[in-house]
């Protein structure tokens, strides 16, 4: 199973990139540069379970994934995959665990992905890969330096960078940029 494992990170990484992202598109800009996706992988959580039998391998206890500059922070890792036997065409290219393809990873419970100049926090984060979807709900607040917003539902199309915060009012505080005299613009 060791041998597998390392497989299943590149699909975690594929989970922090996309939701580092979140907070620059809200905001109306360009998905942040320095990823840092040549960078290697490091999980820890306090155990490591593959169900094969359902296609699953889930990462639980205090999970933290780092990938240079960015890291994700959950309770627990859920990734879905879909063995090599059932995988035709692998579109999204994201091997899993058994050499097939990674369908969908869940983060559960303190979900927070963060950069060094933004942070997205919600109690769930679903990540759909072949749709290039991330779902963030729970208490969604993102955040870039003073300005915050905030929502129960926030869903972002990485393929597009467009993204929607929903489910409820929807809150967001936007600070001007202080002039070197301490006033704002």
């Amino acid at each position: 199973m060791a041998r597998r494992i390392p497989s299943l990170i590149v699909a975690l990484l594929v989970c922090a990139l996309s939701a580092a992202a979140l907070p620059g598109a809200v905001h109306g800009q360009s998905r942040p540069g320095g990823l840092d996706s040549d960078q290697p992988i490091d999980i820890d959580a306090d155990d490591l379970e593959v169900r094969q039998d359902q296609n699953l391998a889930v990462f639980s206890g205090n999970v933290v994934a780092v990938q240079g500059r960015i890291q994700l922070r959950a309770e627990q890792l859920k990734v879905w995959y879909r063995p090599a036997s059932d995988d035709a065409s692998n579109k999204a290219g994201v091997t899993g665990v058994t050499g097939g393809t990674i369908v969908r990873i869940d983060a559960i419970n303190k979900v927070s992905v963060s950069s060094a100049t933004e942070n997205a926090r919600g109690d769930i984060g679903i990540y759909e890969v072949a749709e290039q979807r991330l779902t963030l709900t729970g208490a969604v607040v993102l955040t870039r330096g003073e300005d915050v917003l905030r929502g129960n539902k926030l869903v972002m199309n990485l393929a597009t960078g467009q993204s929607k915060i929903s489910g409820g009012r929807v809150h967001g505080r936007f600070v001007p940029p202080k002039r070197k005299d301490g006033k704002t613009k």
